[in-house]
């Protein structure tokens, strides 16, 4: 049967066509109803009333159980007249009821009840890094628009809910969250951004905003967490500035130091960089005036407590302002100065204690291993020799005198834990007119070698007043004192250390009686250290005054005038008295006075200019510079004095010589800056600056030292400012000059007489210094292209540059023949050229509650003399040192260890005859002539690393902040000059185990450490055995400290209080075999990287306070 489909789909379609409609209808009738408008008979009634007139007039019953809602309460609403919807919300607005409607029924139910989250008040006091109060810093609830603003004091209050995340921002610094969950009061400390914070870079004469700098500057920020137990300021900067490192001569207090910025550029000249102290260019040599041993740092007195930043001018567009000084790059130091609005003390306390770090690194045998093996090289000698007793020459046998008692350990009588204390206090402020800063301080640290100790004490006052509107007076300067006790270094023929280490084991430094064993006899080897310590009193004074006076003038607003007087005068004061039982004493005892006074004074007038047209800024700067500077000497020799408490130079019996001078040279400079800018987009810089120098010639006196440099700021375009990348590009170059080193008079003939005229009255010409009138100043050329780049928001910031350095005119002593009365004259003949890549990352990151910076660099350079004589042949100087074309500066020329002959037969004729046998060194013989000489040195190895740099993790949690800061340097060699000493086996001074227990006692026994025989010449030359690989890693330092939460120190009126503990070098990783890679016994850089048995930097641990009122 067939079904009708189109039937029953009809009937479908019918039905909900009805029910549409009805739901239609339904739906219209209901907003009907409850648009209906409604008028009740007042606004004041009871809700009974109500309910009945709505009923009466919209036919809707309402509905509700009086056990919900009490109907006879009365209500009041805003008006009579509304809506039906709008009459029942205002009905049962404070009833705690609610209503729906269903079909013609508004049913009254109890409304649902809303759990209102808890709050709670929540206070807090936002600083700055320094503590100072942020004045208007955003605190928001996160996920809401409750918020606040912090007072002129810092301090917030609000209430938010209970586990809340504070929101903190403000312009200028990175935003932080914080989390208030069982807090009601927080302490925070907002940290600058430095995408945001547009930095002040000193540019030299000046300074600019970062953004708008093109040229390679550097910048050290010195505060707490960078402060270390120094001397010098240079120290602060080992490691932190990619592409200048440091060297030092030792770890005796004060010592000398190396700063070097992207290599060495000189062979005679200086290669230290100019230093600049609150723009006055100051003097910077060897502090010592007597030669003690080691050169001692002459910025050793400088108030570390007193620095605010160190910039380091790298390329010859940021240095060339600087001319005829700036080849090695410029170091400004720019000191702590009271700020506008702001009244500050600080009061910074520390104390510590310091170690001879790795001390038994270097072991030496004992008595009886000590005589075996001695007395086997005895053995080996007579065997050789067929000697037999009796016969000349015949060696015999060393016996301890001193029997089964104690060996003597000489390094524990040499050494002491170093003390330190050291105290500064400081009061800074400022109104709108005038701005002040006075400090003072003081420390007291004795070293880790007995009797080497040194105190400073230091000065400082600096405050500017604007007269008027047109007019700024200042006045800054600051009075050092520091009185150095030293030891002897490890040049001088009392060399501490090795007058203790190279004693044999068993020897005595007293007798029974008391009385000193005497060093040289066969009782005592070398110098009785304690005989040397005891029995001297060395000191080195140094008094330094550093002022500027200034007067600004101001021009409406973009134009500045400044004159200023500089000064910077120091006087050093060399004491050194040997009384008559010091080994030096000459028996009646000797006193070495000497005295320089240095006088550095230089007037400034620089004229600046600064303005706007449309998108362009312009700025301007011309200046004119006169200095001159002085050194006088007076040095006295005197000796034979009657006891050991006359110790001045007046009661010398005799002055055994005496020398003096009164010299001065002086520069006139006259230099200028011109720099544009697009919109901060496109900046365009140059300078130019002439030098004439009375060190030369007046037809070579005048230098002209030009540069220019572009920057692109890309993070400026259009397509880029909804970027969170900032990212410049910058380009110079410039030519710089050096004068450094160059002697006052080094154009003339000298003229000699009195003294140096056989003791008669006349005058001669000298045979030392003909004097040279081409002589001129050393020029370097320098390219550098680089980039400053920062993402993240600012959370990691980069900064790249490659780098050219081509120095010409390299001063050298040409060799001249002998017939002319000398054998060499200063000349500009050679050139060099120093090349490499900078890297630096600085990152900011913050893990949960933990607050993550990090600053990383490195630094690659490579250095090559491309033009010295007219052959290519390696120049020797010193024992193991060369120049050669080609090669780099630090080179060694030494000979080359190819292995020990195991046998006699091995050995060629011409040094078996010399006495060199089987368990010897074998030489590589360069010539092939079977003589071993000078002539078969090889040129290999370098001081210099392939790369070098710094890390430091600093890690905030709350409170308390801990910093880990390493140093490292990777590819070095050091010339561990001191194992020629300690590796002699067969000889009577001391030796290391480690050479006994591996020589050579055989066919097969070993191929690098020879044999023991007494009186060998052959085993110990300079060479590749000792040249060893001086890379490492150091822990230079780590800090813990805790700011104590303001909440508790308010009360007291004081704004932040900073405990601490700190260590330095606390460890090295390396492959030396000695105590420290990096301290050298001479800091030229032809000779750098040798190591003698100097004192190594110690470890030192100190705990102090950071008190701010």
């Amino acid at each position: 049967m067939k079904i009708n489909d189109n039937k029953g789909s009809s009937r479908i379609d019918y039905l909900c066509r009805l029910l549409f409609l009805f739901i239609i209808f339904s739906f219209f009738q209901t907003q009907f109803s409850w648009g209906q408008t409604v008028s009740l008979s007042d606004t004041r009634l009871t809700l009974k009333d109500a309910f009945a007139q709505i009923e009466k007039q919209t036919k809707i019953s309402v509905d509700y159980n009086r056990e919900v809602i009490d109907i006879n309460k009365t209500v009041s609403i805003p008006q009579k007249n509304g809506s039906l919807t709008d009459l029942m919300t205002a009905l049962l607005r404070d009833t705690g009821c609610a209503y729906t409607m269903r079909k013609n029924h508004i049913v009254i139910t109890k409304a649902p009840v809303v759990t209102q989250p808890v709050r709670k008040n929540i206070s807090g006091k936002i600083v700055d890094e320094e503590g100072e109060p942020v004045i208007g810093a955003n605190v928001m609830e996160k996920g809401s628009v409750n918020g606040t603003v912090t007072d002129i004091d810092g301090n917030f209050l609000f209430q938010v809910e209970e586990d809340a995340v504070l929101q903190i921002s403000y312009i200028g610094y990175l935003p932080q969250e914080i989390n208030s969950s069982g807090k009601t009061t927080v302490e925070i400390i907002l940290r600058e951004d430095s995408k945001t914070l547009d930095e002040v870079v000193v540019i030299g004469y000046g300074t600019e905003r970062r953004s708008l700098v093109t040229s390679a500057i550097s910048k050290l920020s010195v505060d707490e967490s960078n402060m270390r137990q120094t001397s010098s300021p240079t120290q602060l900067l080992d490691g932190r500035i990619a592409g200048v490192s440091i060297g030092s001569s030792s770890g005796n207090l004060g010592s000398g130091e190396k700063i070097s910025v992207r290599g060495m550029a000189s062979l005679n000249a200086s290669n230290q960089p100019l230093y600049v102290i609150d723009g006055i260019p100051i003097t910077d040599h060897n502090a010592n005036l007597f030669n003690f041993g080691e050169s001692m740092s002459s910025l050793a007195g400088i108030s570390l407590s007193d620095i605010e930043s160190i910039s380091i001018l790298k390329d010859a567009a940021s240095a060339a302002i600087y001319g005829s000084r700036a080849t090695n790059g410029v170091v400004v130091i720019t000191t702590k100065s009271g700020k506008k609005g702001k009244s500050d003390i600080r009061l910074n306390y520390s104390t510590g204690f310091s170690q001879f770090p790795y001390m038994r690194k270097l072991k030496v045998t004992d008595s009886e291993t000590y005589l075996m093996q001695y007395n086997e090289g005895v053995d080996n000698y007579n065997r050789q020799y067929g000697l037999s007793v009796g016969d000349p020459n015949y060696k015999t046998y060393l016996q301890n005198p001193f029997g089964n008692m104690p060996d003597t350990d000489w390094m524990s009588l040499i050494t002491q834990t170093g003390r330190m204390q050291k105290v500064d206090i400081s009061f800074s402020g400022g109104t709108q007119k005038t701005m002040f800063y006075v400090g003072a301080d003081y420390a007291h640290q004795t070293g880790i070698i007995r009797t080497n100790k040194m105190e400073k004490i230091n000065l400082k006052a600096k405050i500017s007043h604007e007269m008027n509107d047109w007019l700024e007076v200042g006045a800054n300067t600051s009075g050092n004192y520091m009185k150095n006790h030293q030891v002897p270094g490890a040049n001088l023929g009392t060399t501490i250390i090795g007058r203790a280490i190279l004693q044999r084991p068993f020897a005595r430094p007293y007798k029974p009686n008391g009385e000193y064993y005497v060093g040289g006899t066969d009782d005592l080897r070398f110098h009785n250290p304690m005989q040397i310590l005891n029995e001297q009193v060395a000191y080195l004074e140094n008094l330094r005054f550093l002022g500027t006076f200034y007067a600004q003038f101001k021009f409406r607003d973009i134009l500045t005038f400044k004159t200023s007087l500089n000064t910077d005068i120091l006087n050093l004061y060399d004491y050194t008295y040997y009384n008559e039982n010091h080994p030096y004493g000459t028996g009646v005892g000797r006193l070495l006075d000497y005295n320089r006074t240095v006088t550095n004074i230089m007037i400034d007038n620089v004229l600046n200019y600064r303005d706007m047209f449309g998108d362009f800024s312009v700025s301007g700067m011309l200046g004119h510079s006169f200095q001159k500077i002085g050194h006088r000497d007076i040095n006295l020799d005197g000796r034979g004095f009657p006891s050991p408490s006359f110790d001045v130079i007046g009661v010398a019996a005799e002055i055994a010589g005496h020398s003096g001078n009164n010299v001065a040279y002086a520069m006139e400079s006259y230099f200028g800056r011109a720099s544009t800018a697009y919109k901060d987009r496109y900046i365009l810089t140059a300078t130019l600056r002439t030098d004439g120098s009375s060190k030369f010639h007046r037809n070579r006196r005048w230098g002209w030292f030009p540069s220019l440099s572009l920057g692109w700021n890309v993070s400026e375009e259009e397509f880029m400012k909804n970027s969170d990348i900032d990212f410049k590009f910058r380009m110079s170059y410039g030519r710089t000059g050096n004068q450094e080193g160059i002697g006052r008079y080094a154009y003339q003939s000298f003229l000699s007489g009195g003294n140096n005229y056989g003791g008669e009255s006349g005058i001669a010409t000298s045979n030392s210094d003909f004097g040279n009138i081409d002589v001129t100043w050393e020029k370097a050329d320098q390219y550098d292209i680089g980039f400053d780049l920062s993402f993240l928001k600012g959370r990691i910031n980069t900064m790249v540059d490659l780098y050219q350095k081509n120095t010409t005119d390299l001063l050298y002593d040409m060799p001249m023949h002998a017939t002319t009365g000398r054998t060499n004259i200063l000349t500009n003949i050679g050139s060099m050229q120093n090349k490499g890549i900078e890297f630096t990352i600085n990152t900011h990151f913050n893990i949960g509650k933990v607050d993550w910076l990090t600053q990383f660099n490195i630094a690659h350079n490579q250095n090559k003399i491309t033009k010295l004589l007219d052959h290519n042949n390696p120049i020797s100087i010193g024992g193991n040192r060369a120049l050669q074309v080609g090669k780099e500066l630090g080179v060694f020329y030494i000979f080359e260890q190819e292995g020990i002959y195991q046998y006699d037969g091995e050995v060629p004729a011409e040094q078996y005859a010399m006495g060199v046998r089987a368990g010897d060194v074998k030489w590589r013989d360069l010539d092939g002539n079977g003589i071993i000489n000078d002539d078969d040195r090889v040129v290999t190895g370098s001081s210099n690393p392939d790369f070098f740099g710094g890390l430091n993790n600093t890690f905030r949690y709350n409170n308390f902040q801990l910093d880990l800061f390493f140093t490292y340097m990777y590819g070095n060699n050091v010339f561990a000059q001191w194992q020629n000493d300690l590796s002699k086996v067969g000889h009577t001074n001391a030796v290391m185990q480690k050479y006994v227990d591996r020589r050579w006692t055989g066919p097969g026994t070993t191929n690098k450490y020879p044999r023991s025989v007494v009186g060998d010449t052959n085993n110990t030359r300079n060479s590749t055995r000792i040249l060893e690989d001086g890379s490492f890693i150091r822990l230079r330092n780590l800090t813990f400290a805790y700011d104590v939460p303001n909440k508790f120190l308010e009360r007291y009126g004081v704004k932040g209080l900073r405990l601490y503990l700190q260590g330095d070098n606390l460890f090295v990783l390396t492959k030396y075999t000695g105590w420290d890679p990096e301290t050298n016994d001479n800091m030229d850089p032809r000779f750098f990287g040798v190591a003698t048995l100097g004192v190594p930097q110690p470890r030192s641990f100190s705990l102090g306070v950071n008190l701010n009122f």
